[in-house]
This record gives structure tokens, C-alpha cells and sequence, in this order.
């Protein structure tokens, strides 16, 4: 029975990792093909990048309602239907004859993905007390190789099949999370003392709690930044950079993956040289990379491999700050965990939408917004990261 009941853990934690694959995949894959969609069905660059931002607004609002839906039916029951809204519009993008069309597909998409980012997280939160941040540390590598990995497979698929190949592949990966899912996640969730609500009423006792608050604001600093870089990556690099398809999707890649693997070996860092030191030292990393990638952008000519190594320093230096965030906020109301998990993707899929149209539409065609934008919130996440530490414990 014991091992019957280990070969259980294991299968579930490996759908669990499939869903992290699904969603490193969902928005990277397919974002080498911009310059092509734009040319299929001739749309300016802020009409490709609404492909992006409202699949961000589908996705965060659907986060509102997944968390409270998760604690009430099953995480398993949520993940179900969130899987089967992903599949429709993965079909829709797919096929679509008309830019509407996509951009149906696109929302469908955002709303059905919502279950497998916020709930993989919630269920490792639950189900493995003792591993939460090394289990959520591997579903965030996961995540981020698969991200690395993802615009390299998008390019080739583009390059061999067209850009609607892209969604072929969430169309088949999904419908393979569907089945397993459906067999190994946990039919309900662990017990709580408080019966959860379905209101919006719910996230009240997040936003007065500080152990939410500054946790949320750090993952938040740092996540937005970068999915509004990689929203306009793929003009700058390759239209203002003048970069290939095939080695554009290796300089994102390469930002993605560098997170992916500092994330993946985050539990052996934290035993080697303890959670606070680990702490300290990546979040200083990361700022003195966000402020040398500021400053370059008005020094020197930009170097798309310079600047790419200089981008991968920085991924590297917040993957564990992220990672440790993670758990403090979505332990900080009891009972709460899927609901802080919602929360935390709709706060970050919102404020990256609401900045990708505002970058898109001061862009310039040059580094300067960029590097603004990367300095001062290399600033900010310093502030941020102060606070945090002054409370003992908490890291």
C-alpha cells in the first residue's frame, strides 16, 4: 500500500509538472510569429500585441474566481473545466480565418488557463507541507525552461509549418494535461476549519495582511518587468535588431531557461548557504544587472548579445526571490492558499497588460523605453526587498 500510495505522489506531482509546462508554452510559443500574424492578416503592432494583453486580462480575471471555485468544488473539478475552456480556444486560434477569430481564441485561451498556473501551485501548497518551496521552486523551473525552450520550438514550428503549428502544440499538450489531470490530481482538497466563500469578499483579508502584501509587490516588481520585455521582444529584436528568426528564439529562450534553472536547484541552494543569505545576495544580483541593463541602453549601441547577457544575469538573480515569495503569501490567511494564488496571477497578468499597451505605445523603436523601464524597477525591487528582510523569519 505505501508504495502504491508513493507512485500516487509521484504521478500526481508529474501532472502538476505538465501543467507548469503548459504554461511556460501558452505565450512564448507563438510569439516569434508576430511579425507573420501581422502580415497574415496586416494589423499594426498594437493590434498583434492585444493578442497578448487580452489574453492577459481574460487570465487574470478568470483568477478571481478560480481560487474561491478551487476551495469550494475541488481544485481537480476547476482544473477539469479550466482545461476544456483552453482546449476550445486553442482550436479557435488554430483555425481562425479572421483576426477576430484569433483574438476569440486568444481570450478563451486566457480564461481556461488560469486553473493549471494558479491551482498547480495551491495543490503543491496543500499536499506537500514539508517540500512547498523546493516542489514550487521545481514547478517554477519547469515553467521557466519550458519558457526558454518555447520560442526556440515556436520559431521551428513557425519555420517548418507556419505560425498556426504553435497552436497545434497547446492544442495537443493541453488535451494530454486533460487525461492525466483527470486521472491523478486529488478528487478534494485538503480540510480547512473555515468553509471557503465564493464571493470576491474573500481576497478582503489578503490585502490587509502584510505578509501578503510585500511578498506580492516583489513577485509582482519582477514578473511584470519582464512579460512586458518579452511582449516586445519579438519586434525589437527581430525588426529594430535586425535578428533571425532562428537566433531570436534562442536569445529569449535563453532568459527564460536561466530562471528555469537557478528555480529548478533553488532547494539545494537554500541547504548549501541558508534561505536568507540566498535571499540577500539574489536580490542584490538582480538590481545591479537591472541597473547596468538600464543604464546601456544610453551608454553604448545596443548589442542584441550583449544585451542578452546581460538580461540572462538578471533572470538568474530572480528566481529565487520569486520563488521565496511565493509560499510567504500564499500562507498568509489561512485557508487562503488557492485565493492568494488567483490573486497573485490576476495582480501581475493585469499590471502586465495594462504596461505592454503602454510601452507599445511610447515604443520608439529604440532600447530607451525599455532600458527605462528595467532601471527604475530594478530601483523599486530593491525598496521592496528591504521591507521583506527587516521581517525576520519570513526568508
Amino acid at each position: 500500500m505505501a508504495l502504491r500510495t508513493s507512485k500516487l505522489v509521484d504521478l500526481r506531482f508529474l501532472s502538476l509538472c505538465l501543467m507548469s509546462v503548459l504554461t511556460g508554452m501558452e505565450m512564448d510559443v507563438f510569439t516569434p510569429s508576430f511579425p507573420e500574424i501581422m502580415e497574415t492578416f496586416s494589423i499594426s503592432i498594437e493590434q498583434a500585441q492585444l493578442t497578448l494583453s487580452l489574453n492577459f486580462v481574460a487570465y487574470a480575471l478568470s483568477t478571481l474566481w478560480v481560487g474561491p471555485l478551487a476551495e469550494r468544488f475541488s481544485s481537480k473539478n476547476i482544473s477539469l473545466l479550466s482545461l476544456c475552456i483552453f482546449i476550445i480556444g486553442s482550436v479557435f486560434c488554430y483555425i481562425a480565418p479572421t483576426f477576430e477569430t484569433l483574438l476569440i481564441g486568444r481570450v478563451l485561451q486566457g480564461l481556461g488557463m488560469s486553473g493549471p498556473n494558479v491551482l498547480s501551485y495551491s495543490i503543491v501548497y496543500e499536499f506537500y507541507p514539508k517540500s512547498r518551496e523546493s516542489y514550487m521552486g521545481m514547478l517554477n523551473g519547469i515553467s521557466g525552461i519550458t519558457m526558454g525552450a518555447a520560442p526556440v520550438l515556436g520559431s521551428y514550428l513557425n519555420l517548418w509549418f507556419g505560425w498556426r503549428s504553435n497552436f497545434l502544440a497547446l492544442l495537443i499538450l493541453s488535451l494530454t494535461c486533460f487525461v492525466l489531470s483527470m486521472k491523478y490530481l486529488p478528487t478534494r482538497n485538503a480540510p480547512h476549519k473555515v468553509k471557503p466563500s465564493l464571493g470576491l469578499k474573500t481576497y478582503i483579508p489578503l490585502f490587509k495582511s502584510k505578509d501578503f502584501l510585500w511578498p506580492a509587490a516583489a513577485i509582482l516588481s519582477i514578473s511584470v518587468c519582464y512579460f512586458i520585455f518579452v511582449g516586445l521582444a519579438p519586434i525589437f529584436y527581430r525588426e529594430d535588431l535586425g535578428v533571425s528568426l532562428e537566433h531570436f528564439g534562442m536569445y529569449q529562450g535563453a532568459l527564460a531557461s536561466s530562471f528555469g534553472i537557478i528555480s529548478f536547484c533553488s532547494g539545494m541552494l537554500y541547504k548549501r548557504f541558508g534561505k536568507q543569505q540566498c535571499f540577500k545576495v539574489s536580490i542584490k544580483l538582480y538590481v545591479l544587472f537591472g541597473l547596468i541593463a538600464g543604464l546601456y541602453g544610453f551608454i553604448l549601441p545596443t548589442n542584441p548579445f550583449v544585451l542578452t547577457i546581460i538580461l540572462i544575469g538578471s533572470s538568474m538573480a530572480c528566481a529565487i526571490p520569486i520563488n521565496m515569495c511565493y509560499p510567504i503569501a500564499m500562507g498568509a490567511v489561512r485557508g487562503a492558499a488557492a485565493s492568494a494564488s488567483g490573486m497573485l496571477v490576476a495582480l501581475r497578468l493585469v499590471f502586465s497588460a495594462a504596461g505592454l499597451q503602454v510601452i507599445a505605445h511610447f515604443y520608439d523603436h529604440t532600447y530607451t523605453p525599455l532600458a527605462l523601464m528595467i532601471g527604475a524597477e530594478a530601483f523599486f525591487a530593491w525598496m521592496i526587498a528591504q521591507k521583506i528582510l527587516i521581517k525576520n523569519g519570513k526568508v
